[in-house]
This record gives C-alpha cells, sequence and structure tokens, in this order.
C-alpha cells in the first residue's frame, strides 16, 4: 500500500516539476512530500488527497486518450441483463446494506460492524452516538423504501419527493429537515459556482423536467452531476444524490453503483471533472465500474 503512494508522488512530482508546487496542491508541508518519499507514515487524509490529485492530475488526463476502450467498457456494462438480480427476493435487503453502508463510509468513520449492529438494533446507543444511529438507520431504512418502490414503478421525483427524502433522511438529526437550504453552500476545496438559495426551486423543478425520463448511463452521470451542482440542502446532498442514483439506476435495470471508502476519491475526480468540462464520458465510465463492484458484492 505505501509503494502504491509513493508511485502517485513520484507521478504527481514528475507532473508539478517542483516539490513546493506539489505540496501547495496538496496543502501540505514541503517536507511532508520528501518525508513520503523517504517512507514515512502518510495519514488517511492524506493519502485521499494524493488519490485526488493523482486521477485528477494524471489518470483521468491518460484516461482521454483511450476513449474506444471505455466506450466499449460503458457499453459492455450496460448492455448486461441484470434483471434476475433486481427480481431476487434479496435483492433489496442486499442493495440497501451495500448502498447505505458506502455512502455513509463516504462522509463519516462508521466501520462496517457498527452498521450491521445499528441497522440490526444491536447497537448500544449513547448520547455522543446518537446522530450516527438515527444517519444510520435513517438512510439504510430510506434506501430499502425508494429499491423497493423504484422497482414497483410507484416513483415519479417531484420536489415533493426529493423533500420527503431528505426529511426521511434528517429526521430528529436537523431542524432544516426536507427544507432547500436558505444559504449560500460552498463544496470544500473546489471553485465551483452552486445555485442561488433564491434559484435553486426553479433551477430543480427544471432538472426533473430534464431528467425524468433517463434512458441510459449517461443520462445518469448528467443528472448526478447537475444535481451535486444544484446542491439544494444544507447537508445531505451527496446522500440524496446517491440515492437518486440508486433509483434511476433501477429505473433503466441497471444495478446501483457501489460508492465507498475505496473508490471515493475517483468518484469525486469523476464527478469534478463533469462539472467543469461538461462531459460526463468518464464520470459514465465510473459508474459503470462501480456498477460492476456491487455485482461482485451480491
Amino acid at each position: 500500500m505505501q509503494n502504491e503512494y509513493i508511485d502517485k508522488i513520484e507521478k504527481l512530482m514528475n507532473f508539478y516539476k517542483y516539490s513546493t508546487k506539489l505540496a501547495n496542491a496538496l496543502n501540505v508541508s514541503r517536507m511532508s512530500i520528501v518525508n513520503w518519499r523517504d517512507g514515512a507514515n502518510i495519514s488517511e487524509e492524506n493519502k485521499l488527497k494524493i488519490d485526488y490529485l493523482y486521477y485528477e492530475k494524471i489518470y483521468l488526463p491518460e484516461l482521454e486518450n483511450k476513449k474506444f476502450e471505455v466506450e466499449k467498457y460503458i457499453k459492455k456494462i450496460t448492455l448486461k441483463d441484470y434483471s434476475k438480480i433486481i427480481d431476487s427476493i434479496d435483492f433489496i435487503e442486499e442493495i440497501a446494506k451495500y448502498n447505505s453502508f458506502g455512502s455513509l463510509e463516504i462522509e463519516s468513520d462508521i466501520k462496517n460492524n457498527e452498521f450491521e449492529k445499528i441497522i440490526e438494533g444491536e447497537y448500544i446507543q449513547s448520547d455522543i452516538q446518537k446522530r450516527k444511529v438515527l444517519e444510520t438507520n435513517n438512510l439504510y431504512n430510506l434506501t430499502k423504501i425508494i429499491i423497493k418502490d423504484t422497482i414497483k414503478g410507484k416513483i415519479k421525483l417531484s420536489l415533493q419527493i426529493i423533500k420527503s427524502w431528505h426529511l426521511s433522511l434528517f429526521l430528529g438529526i436537523r431542524e432544516d429537515a426536507g427544507k432547500f437550504s436558505t444559504k449560500i453552500r460552498k463544496i470544500k476545496d473546489t471553485n465551483l459556482t452552486l445555485t442561488h438559495p433564491d434559484d435553486i426551486e426553479e433551477e430543480l423543478n427544471y432538472w426533473i423536467k430534464n431528467y425524468k425520463n433517463i434512458s441510459n448511463i449517461y443520462d445518469i452521470a448528467k443528472a448526478h452531476e447537475h444535481f451535486e451542482l444544484i446542491h439544494p440542502f444544507g447537508d445531505g446532498n451527496g446522500r440524496i444524490g446517491r440515492l437518486i442514483l440508486a433509483h434511476q439506476a433501477i429505473k433503466i435495470n441497471l444495478l446501483p453503483p457501489f460508492i465507498n471508502k475505496k473508490n471515493k476519491a475517483l468518484y469525486y475526480a469523476s464527478l469534478h471533472k463533469a462539472q467543469t468540462s461538461g462531459n460526463v464520458l468518464f464520470l459514465s465510465w465510473f459508474l459503470c465500474k462501480a456498477i460492476e463492484d456491487m455485482e461482485k458484492l451480491i
């Protein structure tokens, strides 16, 4: 694992030329770069920074030269017949577990054994852990409902549906549960311009009109990057966005993408590229990789 990061650092050094420039890009000291190259331990936070920068500056640009292979892979995954899996009696339970745990793992320090105990009702709740317990149960139960209702064809995306999902997600956690943000939001470490609070409802109505009839993975990728730019809520936009991903994937007979801590950096880099360039090819490719990961799990 350590060698993997040393290799990424060396490739980033070739890109930036100087350790001071790389240190600035990673928001660390120059000596950190020197120490890492000499074999010093790298924290999980800094591993994520290295991964993200590597994917953004090295991996995705290299992938641009393999457009034919990328498109071929996307076609292979999206033409698979997942109907037998989706129709399986165990599908809802299994997908809900993997989907909700992965989504939580991206944004929190929850461990798999904690997650399992919480959803099985075996976790000893303290006041300090109350939010974690509520967030886990709320997301897991909401995910099951969304998957079940999607399979039955009961869901038609609307402002009310999206608000109700947010309410269910943050019930007992946030006072603004189910309400659009009234404040300017920012995404950490990006210069992305998010929808102004006064325009959220209008922009989200436009989003619903454009993506209510998605038919392929490219539509899903475009809908996702656009939704995350609207960023309608004060918190939970990523989780709501990934719930929409799951709903839309099942709607066109695909498995929901498995997005978790392991592919978090590539997810964010692919999403950011789509949001800044308007090109969703590589986000679509990432989603197909994540769909394949989900297939391997179940």
